[in-house]
């Protein structure tokens, strides 16, 4: 319970082709793999991994901020492998979330990022103090922006200069708003 709501996250979904699971710190190689990438990093609002430096930091903090439900994070994996191929992020605020994913650069067009984001975003709308999801990307960012539309997500604005992505630019960048209100009950 967080907030006198009940959230109850599963530790893991097992979904036809992957599993989402929480992170471990026997993950950091897996990670850093896909996060050393640049094109993997392009659109991140953090710079490309050049190191393990702090990463196992990284995944305990993740454990504490699930425990105090300040977010909650899934590793992506394929079924009946354990080797973190992507991650998802899950995060509350008043009645809505946010969500946002990121899956190594072999996997593309797959479908993974589809299949992930659909499991998180239909637990979340089954929360019933939950209205709505939101997610942005980078204005460039086609492939994310496609798996939100793919989703049901509506764009819902451009916000002009609003993200760093220090892989592309030290200057704020457009991003996309896209949201999936729940229906009326």
């Amino acid at each position: 319970m967080i907030d006198g709501r009940e959230m109850n996250p599963p530790e893991t979904m097992q979904l036809h082709r992957i599993r989402l699971r929480r992170p471990v710190v026997t993950d950091a190689d897996a990670i850093f793999e896909y996060g050393r990438d640049p094109e993997v990093a392009r659109y991140a609002d953090w710079p490309v991994r050049t190191s393990m430096d702090g990463l196992v930091e990284a995944l305990q903090r993740r454990g504490k901020l699930w425990e105090t439900g300040a977010e909650f994070y899934w590793v992506i994996t394929r079924t009946g492998e354990d080797r973190a191929i992507g991650g998802i992020s899950f995060r509350v605020a008043e009645d809505s979330a946010e969500v946002g994913f990121l899956l190594h650069r072999q996997h593309w067009g797959e479908g993974i990022a589809t299949e992930a984001a659909r499991a998180v975003v239909e637990w979340a709308l089954a929360l019933p103090f939950l209205r709505r999801v939101r997610a942005t990307c980078d204005a460039e960012n086609l492939a994310s922006a496609r798996v939100l539309e793919k989703l049901g997500f509506t764009l819902e604005a451009t916000l002009p200069r609003a993200v760093v992505r220090p892989n592309l630019s030290s200057e704020p960048r457009d991003a996309l708003m896209y949201t999936l209100v729940k229906p009326a009950a």
